[in-house]
């Protein structure tokens, strides 16, 4: 992994641990497609997340997170795609 790709998902990551408890009610069980600390989407699958940020951003900057009242750190290409 690039460095650029890695402090971009470490960025998000920290993002998102501060934004998770407005996002649990609304959103959990979803994944959150996050570029440059800001929320793009959110879906159903991991797939559909993953296929929608690589269609916007080929550069492949982007983080996909779970929300989950117990967060986990999904990184790059680290979950089973459906």
């Amino acid at each position: 992994m690039n460095h650029d790709r890695k402090s971009e998902i470490d960025r998000n990551y920290d993002f998102f641990q501060r934004s998770l408890s407005d996002l649990v009610s609304d959103y959990e069980g979803m994944f959150a497609l996050i570029r440059h600390k800001e929320f793009v989407d959110f879906f159903e699958t991991p797939g559909e997340a993953y296929r929608s940020a690589l269609a916007k951003y080929p550069d492949e900057l982007f983080s996909i997170q779970l929300v989950t009242r117990d967060p986990v750190e999904l990184g790059h290409m680290s979950v089973a795609l459906s």
